[in-house]
């Protein structure tokens, strides 16, 4: 009768600890590169559902910044650029995801330039939000610096 009973409490501890992982491990629906990509077509796009759609994407952990700023950044972006992710990599409740930014250059090729963009996971909607902030202030924060690399190459 021992030996049942100490077995019962052994798989009602298993299933209580299994149970408890896979609530803490339970990734986003959407991984960091795929809301990096959404937040660039919604930019590429413009208008003002899609850049409200763009400022959903932005982490509010650090700063926030005021959606008409936000929107006057980003209305400043070329509608011909072109982004490719190139690596992603998570530590935690972070990524960064560097990508490469392709614009047309008025002296023919293009202009090519590679960013980290740093996203922070929001644990009350599971989700990766970008922290517009690495964008937007990187010499003001501590651990932006180096960020970005740009180089004008033709094709």
């Amino acid at each position: 009768m021992r030996n049942i009973a100490r077995t019962a409490i052994y798989a009602v501890f298993a299933i209580a600890v299994l149970s408890g992982c896979s609530k803490m491990s339970s990734q986003p629906a959407e991984s960091p590169e795929d809301v990096v990509k959404k937040f660039y077509a919604y930019v590429k796009e413009g208008g003002p559902t899609t850049l409200g759609e763009a400022y959903k994407l932005c982490s509010k952990k650090h700063y926030e910044v005021p959606e008409d700023r936000f929107r006057d950044i980003v209305s400043k972006y070329s509608k011909d650029m072109k982004v490719n992710v190139i690596e992603s990599k998570i530590t935690k409740d972070k990524a960064v995801v560097k990508i490469e930014c392709k614009v047309p250059s008025s002296f023919g090729g293009d202009f090519v330039q590679e960013s980290d963009v740093r996203l922070d996971l929001d644990e009350k909607t599971n989700s990766w939000k970008i922290d517009f902030t690495g964008e937007t202030q990187e010499s003001g924060r501590e651990g932006r610096s180096g960020g970005t690399a740009a180089k004008e190459g033709g094709k």
